[in-house]
């Protein structure tokens, strides 16, 4: 069990060091700089939970909910440090997908055997 959890521990520095990783800590500091895009970004968030949850109370969305949500979308996918931050996030994730696709074929390999 020791041997397995030292594994997992140098999976997760191999991680942690990867040019994936370390473009999203470039790419979150970057956007931890910029207050603006951060506003613009936690208003998109409130005004599209404000939205889903109109919708899920069977409720009319105005258009101008509508209206400030995509003003609120087109003013972050023009920012270039946003656009750098989504990208990073989905190499990321994609990095993440591929480690766990990896690691679930060894063992549905094991499962097969029982």
């Amino acid at each position: 069990m020791d041997d397995i959890t030292e594994l997992a521990k140098r999976l997760g520095k191999a991680i942690s060091e990867s040019g994936e990783a370390t473009n999203l800590r470039a790419a979150r500091e970057e956007m931890n700089r910029h207050d603006e895009i951060n506003q613009i970004l936690k208003d998109y968030h409130s005004q599209a939970d404000k939205i889903d949850k109109l919708e899920q109370e069977k409720k009319p969305v105005e258009v101008e909910d509508k209206q400030k949500l995509k003003e609120l979308h087109e003013k972050l996918i023009a920012s270039e440090v946003f656009k750098k931050f989504t990208a990073a996030q989905v190499e990321y994730i994609d990095l993440m997908r591929r480690v766990n696709e990896t690691l679930q074929k060894q063992l549905a390999e094991i499962e097969k055997e029982t």
